[in-house]
């Protein structure tokens, strides 16, 4: 396999002068080897660099430099040529240093290209394929929160300071969200910011359990030590032996007098082989739920599996809209700029998440967005989405 990185911006790189022009007057002064092969770099993005005199001058003492005594070694020649004149070198033909003279024989380097608004990927192709097809492989710098491993608990949780769980978008970060199968225990890693101080570990706790209509059951979990407090109030889908699949909601940790909070979405990231089987058969599914910040915001989300699984969404609230798309790697996603409603404005708006649970059981999407809306400022939310309409062509 090889790897080939597209960088989601280009860098262009000037080379800086070396100097300023040799004067006339100088045409006959001695120069040493150094001096001319330098002098002869620059002449060659710089024509007016120096006399035609002195460049002459200089070709003809680097030409008569006599070679060491015994056999010429022709490649260790033209490499030594090659450093002291880069336009003498098998590589003349490709490099920018050799176009000034003979611009009209050869194009000129085009104009910058603007910078591209992509996001930083790899393209993976299998070397003895007949065909290479690329996948997209998620670079981890490119993603606002870690990413998620097929098979292995992944949440995503908001974080303020104090007992609320919510403020304003400015005064919120984002984190890893990660929470024990009985409910007894969970622990926050905030990606940015120092409104935590490091990871944010919950006390063991008691959990209370009750049923609710909507396939959901309620759960309330409360540690308490002294005059530090944990405690978690969430909608959560369970297995058989009661152990929690999905969750999300509300989390509190800290003392009463510098406690932290926020809101959470959890799953088991979907595993490998579920992948296989929904790439595989070539499925549309949908995904729907509440966010959990602004329970009045409804996510929906298309996820289309195959060879190039990629996504779309809308987010509706009464009193805003806006829609996003993106790419699908392994269980993470990630927007596409390019892709959100034209309400959203600005830089850096992005909805991340992942695939949670196993088609044909607990299946869904957490997830995260950060965006900007024209006429209603900038949202920050928390949200699980559930597999609304599963394809009867998937199987377990």
């Amino acid at each position: 396999m090889r790897i080939l990185t597209t960088l989601g911006s280009l860098i262009v790189v000037s080379l800086p002068l070396l100097g300023t022009a040799v004067p006339a007057h100088a045409a006959n002064t001695a120069r040493s080897d150094q001096d001319c092969a330098q002098l002869l770099e620059r002449w060659a993005t710089d024509p007016k660099a120096a006399p035609k005199s002195v460049i002459d001058a200089c070709k003809e003492q680097l030409a008569a430099i006599a070679p060491a005594a015994g056999p010429v070694d022709a490649p260790a020649e033209r490499a030594r040529t090659a450093s002291l004149d880069p336009c003498s070198g098998p590589d003349a033909g490709d490099s920018v240093l050799c176009w000034g003279p003979w611009a009209s024989l050869a194009p000129a380097a085009p104009a910058p290209m603007v910078t591209l608004n992509l996001p930083d990927v790899s393209i993976e192709c299998d070397l003895l394929a007949d065909q290479c097809v690329p996948s997209l492989i998620l670079v981890e710098s490119i993603l606002p929160v870690a990413s998620c491993t097929p098979g292995t608990p992944c949440g995503f949780a908001t974080i303020v300071s104090g007992f609320s769980s919510t403020g304003e978008a400015e005064d919120t970060e984002f984190g890893s969200f990660r929470l024990a199968a009985d409910g007894t225990d969970f622990s926050v890693a905030p990606k940015t910011g120092d409104l935590s101080g490091g990871d944010i570990d919950s006390l063991t706790m008691t959990t209370i359990v009750t049923p609710r209509p909507d396939g959901y059951n309620n759960m309330r979990s409360r540690g308490d030590q002294g005059d530090v407090i944990s405690r978690l109030i969430a909608r959560i889908e369970q297995d058989d032996d009661s152990e929690i699949l999905l969750a999300a909601d509300i989390w509190t940790h800290g003392t009463v007098a510098n406690p932290q909070s926020g809101y959470f979405a959890w799953g088991n990231a979907t595993s490998q082989a579920g992948l296989d089987t929904l790439n595989a058969g070539n499925v549309s599914v949908n995904y729907s739920g509440a966010m959990s910040v602004d329970n009045a915001t409804i996510g929906a989300m298309t996820v289309n599996f195959g060879s190039n699984p990629n996504w779309t969404g809308a987010w509706t609230n009464p009193d805003y809209s806006f829609g996003a798309g993106g790419t699908l790697s392994g269980v993470n996603m990630i927007s596409q700029p390019g892709q959100f409603t034209s309400n959203v404005i600005g830089t850096g708006n992005f909805v991340q998440g992942a695939l949670v649970g196993e088609p044909g059981g607990a299946h869904g999407i957490t997830h995260i967005i950060d965006v900007t809306l024209e006429g209603q400022g900038r949202i920050k939310d928390v949200g699980l989405l559930r597999d609304v309409v599963a394809s009867s062509v998937i199987e377990p």
